[in-house]
């Protein structure tokens, strides 16, 4: 600790010049941060906020930036603002006009140097051991870890077991047990839960289906977790780093109650996590894991259950593979098989489910943005609809049923509102109309088009959303096909307190701001000239491009839970070493996940 101290010492006092200059700029961005961003810390906090801060201008400030660090650091800083800045504009205390902007260039000017100097820092740790393999079988490695996590993870599954529900997870087992498949969820999740539950719901045991499906959907997941450990542990990552990985998918109930819930999202944000994991190692070795069958044969399985898991996951693993092209060893591979792999499952989910009646009507998710920023109009300004953009709207919505129906955080009302013309607005001109009205609208309203889409996307994009505590504590949905949430504890001991502590304790870090990590992780690689490694980024990076510019809901922390699955991979990949990783080392433990 003393050590730290004077080394601290001895960096400002080298730096003794800019010290006035780096007290002003990291003081007023402090003040002004904590101001626009409507936070009210303790002194300690904002003492230790300021330090870190303060020693980061300095850092920033002793040499000029080069032109990757300002590009970079410029860009990261002026988005972040932003975005900080526009829950303001949501809140009505400010509004977009010249004030905004002066007030925007300033906090992304006064940031600025504090993201350089911390890039600097980060950029200059020093990386971990050369990769070690530890000593006994991987499976056993695997196995031990997973079981691990079960047993942090037991608690929340006694006591709010077997399974959660919302209104998905009722319209996926409607599915399962009657009938009525559609892709609107993923028919191969919809399958998985037909082949476990359908006995069960048959002989009147859907309860003991329920457990049966919710600890094995809760095995599939910690096994997926503890592999990302044990990724790292194999490539040099110390027994510290593990078990704080352990501390935190174990000491967060976050992680055990998301992994109980039914819907495709646990396993879909799983793979998507070992598909950045296998990244990684793609792009540390070139692209050379790929030429092995093994490898490629991994790589095809990750990338179908991607994109059987969830309709985003076809876009994904098509933006990634092209952009795996620009690894030389990796081009034929993707020509010849992953090229193909792609074109069959869009024929599958296009074509072919036409053909068998699965394909959904229900497109207006996709259509969220304008939808909701029409609706926006609708409701504080209904006259600035002409009669003929009010008829052709019509063909939709009416007007009125859209104003009544809006609502700030989600386009749902909207699209589910009883006047909503699901089945013209499926054909191609039920989008023409809404797309002809937003773009008449928009010269005259593009403020209000904005503050919408700010308020829409806040829970991904603000880095002081807070969303409470991640339990999923909906309780409307339970009880559905007959499976109704139970403490096990509370009928064994008669102990109640468990089951409120472990919702207590299901609080998380504002979304937002894992998003921002894994983009100034991104910056850091950039600036260590590893640009190749932001491959492993790339997913996790499109996902969060999908939900700002997509919107497709209103704020889940199930959308981003990749993010929190990848929270320790993401800070081992800052320290881990730049050469080449052993092609296929852990091809055995991900047959076994």
């Amino acid at each position: 600790m003393l050590s730290s101290f004077s080394h601290a010492e001895a960096f400002v006092s080298r730096h003794r010049r800019i010290v006035p200059a780096a007290g002003v700029v990291s003081g007023l961005f402090c003040a002004l941060f904590l101001l626009w961003a409507c936070q009210v810390w303790s002194p300690p906090f904002f003492c230790l906020f300021w330090g870190v801060c303060f020693v980061c201008v300095v850092r920033g400030l002793c040499a000029r930036p080069s032109r990757r660090e300002g590009l970079a650091c410029g860009v990261l800083g002026a988005v972040f603002c932003f975005f900080t800045l526009g829950q303001n504009v949501v809140a009505g205390t400010m509004q977009f006009n010249l004030a905004f902007l002066a007030f925007w260039v300033l906090l992304s000017a006064l940031l600025f140097p504090i993201l350089l100097g911390l890039c600097r820092f980060l950029a200059h740790l020093p990386a971990v051991d050369a990769p070690t393999t530890p000593a006994g079988p991987l499976w056993r490695q695997l196995a031990l870890y997973t079981g691990i996590i079960l047993v942090l993870w037991l608690p929340v599954f006694l006591c709010w077991g077997p399974v959660r529900l919302d209104v998905d997870s009722v319209q996926l087992l409607e599915q399962a047990f009657h009938g009525g498949l559609n892709d609107a969820h993923p028919i191969f999740y919809t399958l998985l839960l037909r082949l476990i539950l359908w006995p069960f719901y048959k002989l009147g045991l859907i309860e003991l289906g329920a457990y049966l499906f919710g600890f094995l959907q809760m095995t599939a997941v910690a096994a997926m977790l503890a592999y990302s450990l044990v990724w790292m542990r194999r490539r040099g990552a110390g027994l510290l780093a593990v078990g704080l990985g352990f501390a935190l998918f174990g000491g967060c109930t976050m992680y055990a109650f998301q992994s109980l819930v039914i819907w495709k999202d646990p396993l879909f944000n799983g793979v998507l996590l070992l598909y950045c994991l296998f990244l990684f190692d793609t792009a540390r070795c070139r692209g050379e894991n790929l030429q092995q069958r093994g490898g490629v044969i991994h790589f095809v399985v990750l990338t179908l259950l991607l994109c059987f898991l969830r309709g985003n996951g076809w876009p994904i693993a098509a933006v990634v593979c092209l952009a795996l092209c620009a690894l030389r060893p990796a081009r034929r591979r993707i020509l010849t098989v992953l090229l193909p792999v792609l074109i069959g499952v869009k024929l599958i989910t296009g074509p072919v489910y036409g053909a068998l009646g699965l394909q959904s009507t229900l497109t207006a998710e996709a259509w969220a943005v304008p939808l909701q920023q029409v609706a926006y109009v609708a409701a504080s300004e209904p006259e600035a609809f002409s009669p003929q953009q009010a008829e052709t709207i019509a063909r939709v919505i009416p007007v009125e049923a859209m104003a009544q129906s809006y609502s700030s955080i989600t386009v749902d009302p909207v699209k589910t509102s009883s006047e909503f013309n699901a089945e013209h607005f499926a054909t191609l001109q039920g989008k023409l109309d809404l797309l002809s009205v937003w773009a008449q609208l928009l010269p005259g309203h593009w403020q209000g088009y904005l503050k919408a889409w700010l308020a829409e996307v806040a829970g991904y994009v603000s880095p002081r959303f807070d969303g409470g505590s991640y339990s999923f504590p909906y309780e409307g949905s339970n009880g559905a096909f007959g499976i109704t949430s139970k403490d096990i504890v509370l009928g064994l001991t008669g102990w109640a307190g468990l089951r409120d502590e472990l919702e207590a304790r299901a609080v998380f870090i504002p979304p937002a701001l894992m998003a921002y990590g894994l983009l100034l992780c991104g910056v850091v690689q950039l600036l260590r000239r590893r640009a190749r490694l932001l491959l492993a980024y790339l997913p996790l990076y499109l996902v969060w491009f999908g939900l700002v510019v997509g919107a497709p809901n209103y704020m889940q922390i199930r959308y981003l839970l990749a993010f929190a699955y990848f929270i320790p991979c993401a800070l081992f990949t800052l320290l881990a070493p730049a050469g080449a990783a052993k092609v296929g080392i852990d091809e055995k433990a991900a047959s076994i996940v």
